[in-house]
């Protein structure tokens, strides 16, 4: 059966010498692997080298459900991006997303109103004037928000700690060592009730950690993001 879908580039595998298996994230079926023989000879004239982490697509995809790779007919791009794939720190925060879409989000499994909302974000982000700061936290807590496990603001209060291994505020110290100190979970509250408030390179790092420490209580399988490391240097 085909279908057109809105898509995102999450990585890809070169087989042979012309064709690629790419993974995206569709707003109609979740995510998938695609198998293109020949993307060389694309009518559309989309190139591998412009297929990177993030890059909008408009997919025509057939779905034969016989235990194969699907098969992607045509492709072209829904939105080029201003900033977003050849700014430095832009680049580096697409590969991290990417990285950890991958590892949370569930085959066949769509959510397009988490597909709308990230790219709501990844807009934002496009915007030279955008303060990325907290872009990373950001991504974080969107992907907690549609995993199930959403912050509620409205626990808070001075003084309280967040314990990241059940998502909640609380005023007496967890007897586990997986929480936001004080200082980092009232900084965490007042951005997320005020995103022109302004979070320390220190508390944005421990927010960054905790954070990803409770998606690994929620998924075990999520394992090392390798590209946060090379984040943290661009970055945090």
């Amino acid at each position: 059966m085909k279908d057109t879908t809105a898509a995102l580039v999450l990585g890809k595998i070169p087989v042979g010498e012309k064709g690629q298996v790419l993974k995206l994230w569709t707003r109609k079926h979740g995510p998938q692997a695609y198998i293109i023989p020949s993307i060389r000879n694309n009518k559309k004239g989309i190139r591998p080298a412009t297929l990177i982490p993030m890059t909008f697509l408009n997919a025509t995809v057939e779905h034969r459900k016989n235990g194969q790779l699907e098969k992607i007919n045509e492709l072209e791009v829904a939105k080029v991006w201003r900033c977003m794939t050849t700014h430095h720190l832009r680049q580096a925060i697409c590969l991290f997303s990417a990285e950890v879409l991958q590892k949370v989000l569930q085959e066949g499994d769509s959510s397009p109103k988490f597909f709308d909302e990230f790219i709501e974000i990844l807009e934002s982000w496009d915007d030279l004037n955008t303060n990325l700061s907290m872009a990373i936290n950001e991504f974080l807590l969107l992907i907690w928000k549609h995993l199930g496990f959403g912050i509620n603001s409205e626990q808070f209060f001075e003084g309280c700690v967040f314990d990241l291994r059940e998502g909640v505020f609380t005023s007496s110290q967890p007897a586990h060592i997986d929480f936001l100190t004080n200082q980092s979970s009232s900084a965490l509250f007042g951005w997320i009730q005020d995103k022109s408030f302004v979070v320390s390179k220190e508390l944005r790092s421990e927010i960054t950690d905790g954070l990803i420490l409770g998606l690994k209580w929620h998924y075990p399988m999520l394992g090392k993001i390798y590209s946060l490391d090379v984040l943290k240097v661009v970055f945090l």
